[in-house]
């Protein structure tokens, strides 16, 4: 795999879209290595907290749209990303497991998205399931709780859609005292 192209973040944050159509072709594991990479450089409140599972197996792919009512794209793989909830007690106390290590997954998702964009991967974050069902899935053990996953594939090229206004709530010092939210 040649080394991702570096591209700056504003460039990469405007660029970046859920997708959840893909074209019918293998990740390479080196684009999914990358990608795991970059998950786990995204913020961790403790080391050893959080799991990030690869799946490329077309097997499991088929199972996972089956089991997971959310996964509703045709992705030839996915990344899951999991937190040890004793490891979070542990470390964090009971805040830990029900808040931060769900911040740090969303962050890591979020880098998820960002580093597709440079090795020229397209995403779809995808929350719903029941954790269980997620679980035996993914092989996870009772203390391993799966937060996020995300689909991973390479996006059919298309005709450039016009950008949708986004509608923003952005606030200044309280709540219903709106700020003008300025694109770089």
């Amino acid at each position: 795999m040649t080394p991702p192209t570096p591209v700056d973040v504003i460039t990469t944050m405007r660029r970046r879209r859920m997708h959840r159509e893909f074209e019918d072709r293998p990740v390479p594991r080196e684009v999914l290595n990358v990608m795991a990479w970059g998950a786990v450089r995204a913020q961790q409140a403790r080391p050893g907290v959080r799991h990030v599972v690869v799946v490329d197996d077309p097997a499991k792919m088929r199972a996972a749209r089956q089991v997971l009512p959310g996964f509703i794209n045709n992705a030839p793989a996915m990344i899951a990303l999991c937190t040890d909830v004793d490891r979070a007690l542990e470390a964090l106390g009971p805040r830990g497991v029900e808040h931060v290590s769900r911040l740090d997954a969303g962050a890591a998702a979020a880098y998820l998205a960002l580093i597709g964009q440079t090795v020229g991967i397209g995403v779809c974050t995808v929350t719903s399931w029941a954790d269980g069902i997620a679980a035996e899935l993914l092989g996870l053990p009772d203390h391993i709780r799966p937060d996020v996953t995300v689909a991973v594939g390479f996006v059919p090229p298309r005709t450039p859609a016009a950008v949708k206004s986004l509608k923003y709530s952005v606030w200044s010092n309280e709540f219903g005292t709106p700020m003008e939210v300025t694109r770089p």
